[in-house]
């Protein structure tokens, strides 16, 4: 078990790392210069601190911003980040970009959270097919959220033989790898 978990969390990288793996890249192409280079990472670190300490907040009421209300946040964190002089609002204008490049292909990478549905939507050209395939992949994940459900509260008991006990369909699971 612990070789799975070891192996499935190996790809995930915070939303820091990212920003940072990010930064890194465009100092490394030329779109940031090196001299940038500490105060941006200061001011990411500092605004992953406070993000940090919002989610846990977040967390505990039950509540998580939208993408505008992060997008918001995120913003008034560079601004603020200008105002204590940290950064110039040239650096500002260059750590926004960052958080674009950074997160264009959505917030999450492996194990990351799931993009809410109106930016799927919004990110499509043709909305109508996108909310479509969207509703069906959704039904058919409600479809077997709720047949998962159903099986999990069924009664059934395996002895140590490996028999089991109680009404189950998990034959149907089975497959026979021999043939």
């Amino acid at each position: 078990m612990t070789s799975i978990s070891a192996a499935s969390t190996g790809n995930y990288q915070s939303p820091l790392q990212r920003l940072q793996q990010e930064l890194q890249s465009e100092v490394s192409a030329g779109t940031i210069s090196s001299s940038d280079q500490s105060a941006i990472s200061t001011a990411l670190t500092d605004i992953d601190t406070a993000l940090q300490s919002s989610r846990s907040s977040d967390r505990s009421s039950g509540t998580r911003p939208s993408k505008d209300e992060m997008q918001s946040k995120i913003d008034d964190l560079i601004s603020n980040e200008v105002s204590n002089g940290t950064l110039t609002s040239d650096q500002a204008d260059e750590l926004k970009n960052v958080f674009q490049s950074a997160f264009a292909n959505g917030p999450g990478g492996a194990g990351g959270p799931p993009p809410d549905d109106s930016s799927s939507a919004s990110s499509s050209t043709d909305s109508t097919s996108s909310t479509s395939t969207d509703s069906t992949t959704a039904e058919i994940l409600q479809q077997f959220l709720q047949a998962l459900q159903q099986s999990q509260s069924s009664s059934s008991s395996y002895g140590a033989n490996g028999s089991s006990s109680g009404s189950s369909d998990f034959s149907a699971l089975l497959i026979d790898i021999k043939s």
